[in-house]
């Protein structure tokens, strides 16, 4: 099987003592490529180094809602400049968070706007994310209509899933959809059509089962697209290949 992890964090400190060996292990077991999100300056000094280093990782660059009230004038001119040199794949993960609420919800909408509209301006696909916030994340999206991207690491209801198709954008699945309790979760694998799916590890987070609770790696990637390929009724491999199609489709073939 060949697959995709199209959501992990390798820049984070988890992965500082065996950056390396993590990367080689996903490549040498049928990884063919990962997106290693940034978010922030310093960690996308480190992602593109990454991506010189191995010509099959992508990087993003957004700042999270977590981080919006930091998001000032030097950030999005970063932003854009990064974005204008197609340094990055991708605008992300941004978006919306009233879980945690790390950030004031008016900083959030306005961090999540103008990188929106950056992304518009320079073509560049997205990456959400949203939690507690769906209502608002859907309507925001249906303001800045004619973006592409994904939904990361879904978690949302029936209702903003179905929002999220309508206006195109892909819906990424993460380990969660093996945890014992994410029965609702699954019923949106099942429906969810092949061509807008995903598979995302958001390591170091959310390890599946069976290795919950410890730090999660790309390779672990494998065992969401099993889970998934299971609920669906279909073949691994079939699956797998759909996905990593429509994750060329949505960044491309790298050439960064």
């Amino acid at each position: 099987m060949k697959f995709i992890d199209s959501h992990c964090h390798l820049a984070m400190d988890s992965f500082s003592e065996d950056r390396d060996e993590v990367i080689k292990r996903f490549f040498n077991e049928g990884g063919i490529a990962l997106l290693s999100v940034s978010t922030n300056i310093d960690e996308f000094y480190l992602n593109k180094k990454l991506c010189e280093k191995y010509s099959n990782i992508y990087t993003s660059l957004g700042w999270h809602p977590h981080d919006a009230k930091v998001f000032g004038k030097r950030e999005e001119d970063f932003l854009k400049q990064v974005a204008e040199k197609r340094l990055i794949n991708a605008i992300g993960e941004i978006g919306l968070d009233f879980y945690y609420d790390n950030s004031p919800r008016e900083e959030q909408i306005r961090a999540f706007e103008i990188q929106l509209k950056i992304a518009k301006k320079y073509n560049l696909p997205v990456i959400i994310h949203t939690r507690d916030a769906d209502k608002e994340t859907a309507a925001v999206l249906r303001k800045h209509k004619g973006i592409k991207g994904v939904i990361h690491c879904f978690t949302s209801g029936e209702e903003f899933f179905n929002e999220a198709v309508k206006l195109d954008y892909y819906i990424s699945f993460s380990g969660i959809i093996t945890f014992p309790k994410a029965d609702d979760l699954r019923k949106l694998v099942k429906k969810a059509p092949i061509d807008r799916v995903f598979f995302e590890t958001d390591s170091p987070y959310l390890s599946p089962v069976p290795f919950r609770g410890k730090r999660n790696e790309p390779l672990r990637v494998k065992h969401t697209i099993e889970k998934a390929a299971e609920v669906k009724g279909m073949d691994i491999s079939t699956l797998s290949n759909i996905a990593n199609q429509n994750f060329f489709n949505l960044f491309g073939k790298n050439n960064l």
